[in-house]
């Protein structure tokens, strides 16, 4: 794929139509002059060192040599020259328990957060591998295709909790076949999955899918959490210890032989999480002496300039330009040869300057590669920018400098040069590649839709780019989940602001029921005043008396109430109702 480093450069191009036409303009001026004399073809011979032709030969020259001059200033040069990192890894797969028994706190601060800590200084051991995330319970969530991004592994692991997962249990061969899914189909080798679990409500299918497993080349490995004394379990719900369909506190243990058996069945290893940095360190070390594959990694180098060779055309056109006699007139000879000198001397120059610099961008770019295969991100990237500093449209130089400043963690800046680097490439796997780093600051930043941008403009370019379809899916994913938690939020804000509303009526009644039951009171209290004072007036007559059969009505009455009451009490205590588990 051919470019020009330098764009404007072309636009001297333009100055040729020009010259073209002011040459044709003045032979035929010159013509129309000859006729005036006579006959074109007599007055012509008779004109002393006129060589008929030459005017044109070397017009042509002269307009050869300024193309190439401008061509070589321009710099054509041929597609991004690139060095493939040769990286050997294998692809991992790890499935995490998140059922409620993972919240059991037998280890401290309990099952899931150790689990989760293990996960982390694993992601800080590896280098090469690309690793995947699944999180199960009773049923089984691809959370991160296989990917080297382990930044995006850590950002998705810290919002890990059982409510990702709304069916409760712990089926581990629902956990295989997703892992299995989530290989490379083409392979059967270089694979190795990795289950963190209690083991607890193990089912019966885990041990013969994971016999598949090994049989289609994936290696298990299983870790234990908990303790086989096990520990109860807190109910958020009730804020106590969760109770069994029997009333009794629900007690999680942690089943090891379980977990043994899956990894002897996967020709694995079993780890008890006691020591996390003891655990991490066995099983990248059991990565470590697995056969990998190699893995590579494109990072951009420079590009094969052509400028010399337009420059040396250049220059050789325009010297015999001037070195072929216009006239036979030595005198203008000599002068042609001291301009043909100075013009030697110039396009010398130039053609230094320009080689130096070249060399000294490309010095720069290879001292930056060197740094960033050492993992010297900080130190790259101030090569890198040297680099630019010779050649600010450098996009190997653009795209490197984004690289180093991602792994930095500095996102913002990093989007930005990739952008720029978008802008310039000149062909499709450049256009693509920027784009895929710029969805990968948005994926670190969480911000979805922007991602999901992002990698289409990836695809648009790289159709058959894997790891683009792989992080739009997940980022398309995520982007529902915000949206629908979006959607509750507004809808819960919606409903709050109902509730105060409702409560506002419900006061503004309330005050107006007070005010008039004070009216009545008072008025109450009026009345009585008035029946005081006329019973004051009159003469105070006997009190009267109820009747015997009244009162044993009233009597009747009360008892009946009483067993309606003793029977709506037994009825309420009824029988247990049977529990369904749920952890």
């Amino acid at each position: 794929m051919f470019e020009f480093q330098h764009i404007s450069y072309l636009y001297a191009l333009g100055l040729l139509p020009l010259l073209v036409v002011l040459f044709i303009a003045v032979v035929l001026w010159r013509k129309k002059k000859i006729r005036k004399l006579g006959d074109e073809k007599i007055v012509a011979g008779q004109l002393q060192g006129y060589i008929p032709g030459r005017a044109t030969l070397k017009f042509i020259l002269l307009s050869i040599g300024l193309f190439s001059i401008i061509m070589g200033l321009a710099n054509l040069r041929t597609g991004d020259k690139s060095e493939k990192v040769q990286r050997k890894g294998v692809d991992v797969v790890i499935a995490l328990d998140v059922s409620k028994s993972m919240l059991a706190q037998d280890v401290q601060p309990d099952r899931l957060t150790r689990a989760k800590q293990l996960i982390m200084r694993m992601t800080e051991k590896m280098q090469n591998d690309r690793l995947a995330l699944i999180v199960f319970a009773g049923k089984s969530y691809l959370q991160v295709p296989l990917t080297v991004d382990y930044s995006a592994v850590k950002m998705v692991l810290q919002g890990v909790s059982p409510d990702m997962v709304p069916t409760q249990g712990t089926v581990i061969g629902d956990a295989i076949d997703m892992a299995m899914k989530s290989f490379s189909q083409n392979e059967r080798k270089y694979k190795s999955l990795i289950i963190i679990s209690d083991g607890e409500d193990h089912d019966e299918t885990a041990i013969e899918k994971t016999k598949e497993a090994a049989e289609n080349g994936v290696i298990v490995h299983t870790v234990g959490i908990g303790s086989p004394q096990g520990a109860t379990l807190y109910d958020p719900q009730t804020k106590a210890v969760k109770l069994d369909e029997n009333g009794n506190p629900v007690v999680s243990k942690l089943n090891e032989d379980e977990m043994r058996a899956i990894a002897t069945a996967g020709h694995g290893t079993y780890s008890l999480l006691q020591n996390t940095d003891a655990v991490a360190d066995k099983l990248t070390g059991e990565l470590e002496g697995m056969e990998q594959k190699s893995l590579g990694s494109v990072i951009f180098t420079d590009f094969t300039s052509y400028y010399q060779y337009f420059l040396f055309v250049g220059f050789l056109l325009l010297l015999i330009e001037w070195l072929l006699p216009g006239t036979s007139i030595s005198a203008k000879n000599k002068k042609n040869a001291v301009m043909v000198a100075k013009t030697t001397a110039m396009l010398l120059l130039v053609f230094g300057i320009a080689n130096m610099a070249s060399a000294q961008t490309n010095m720069f770019l290879q001292k930056g590669n060197s740094l960033y295969e050492q993992q010297k991100y900080k130190e790259a990237a101030i090569d890198y920018q040297k680099a630019l500093a010779k050649d600010p449209n450098n996009t190997p130089g653009l795209f490197n400098f984004g690289n180093s400043l991602y792994q930095q963690k500095l996102y913002d800046s990093s989007r930005k040069v990739m952008e720029a680097t978008a802008k310039i490439s000149k062909d499709k796997t450049g256009k693509a590649a920027a784009n895929y780093n710029i969805g990968n600051t948005y994926m670190s930043q969480q911000k979805w839709e922007d991602a999901v941008n992002a990698y289409k403009n990836t695809l648009r370019n790289n159709p058959q780019d894997v790891d683009a379809k792989y992080n739009l899916s997940y980022a398309e994913e995520m982007l529902k989940k915000q949206q629908q938690k979006d959607k509750d939020k507004n809808k819960d804000k919606k409903q709050d602001q109902k509730k105060d509303q409702n409560k506002q009526d419900q006061k503004k009644d309330q005050d107006k029921k007070d005010q008039d039951k004070k009216q009545d009171k008072d008025q109450q209290n009026k009345d009585q005043k008035d029946d005081k004072d006329k019973q004051d007036q009159q003469p105070q007559g006997q009190p009267s008396k109820i009747s015997q059969q009244k009162a044993d009505q009233l009597l009747d009455a009360l008892q009946q109430k009483e067993k309606e009451l003793q029977d709506k009490l037994k009825k309420e205590k009824g029988t247990p109702v049977k529990m369904e588990k749920d952890w």
